[in-house]
């Protein structure tokens, strides 16, 4: 067969996944905040400045890249990160549970932390990070579901929508877990 006729036909079919090639994947962590208001269960999640050279715009939880100088654990990362991006002192106290890791296309290993609030959080974010302040009802979130198939159509993802913002990717993976933990699909 001609190897020509192979290139075209395999070309862009099978685009090459960054965890599968990158050896050692960046680990990062993230803080799910669930608090009560307006009597409902919120969820708080940021939209990152617009200028960022990564995930512009896109919407997300506080946290980031571990720092293996400045965190003693992952979820130092994260709370860390989110005291950082949104001017919210968590205490590991407050954080529930560990969520599974998720692993991104671009090559990072995401662990999920969430915490439980007993009062609405109050907030101050840092305007060169983060873009806005999401604070949304969970069970209205969780109810605007979609099969994402925009990346890769056999594969079960999902995404979710905030008014006129698309929640994909990792994010919409750990919602989604969260989903079917809490028995709400």
């Amino acid at each position: 067969m001609d190897l020509i006729f192979i290139t075209t036909k395999l070309k862009n079919q099978f685009p090459l996944n960054q965890k599968a090639i990158e050896p050692h994947p960046k680990k990062a962590a993230i803080l799910v905040m669930l608090y009560p208001k307006h009597n409902k269960t919120y969820v708080f999640m940021i939209k990152r400045a617009l200028h960022l050279k990564s995930h512009a715009g896109e919407i997300g939880f506080p946290g980031g890249v571990y720092e293996k100088d400045e965190d003693e654990n992952l979820l130092a990362t994260a709370l860390r990160e989110t005291q950082e991006e949104v001017g919210v002192k968590v205490e590991a106290s407050q954080v529930i549970a560990q969520l599974p890791i998720v692993n991104t296309r671009l090559g990072f290993e995401i662990t999920p932390f969430v915490s439980v609030f007993s009062v609405a959080i109050e907030f101050k974010l840092k305007e060169d990070e983060v873009e806005e302040i999401l604070e949304i009802p969970l069970t209205s979130l969780l109810a605007t579901q979609q099969r994402d198939v925009s990346f890769s159509p056999e594969q079960d993802l999902v995404m979710y929508w905030f008014k006129h913002n698309r929640i994909w990717g990792a994010s919409a993976q750990i919602l989604r877990e969260i989903q079917l933990k809490i028995g709400q699909q």
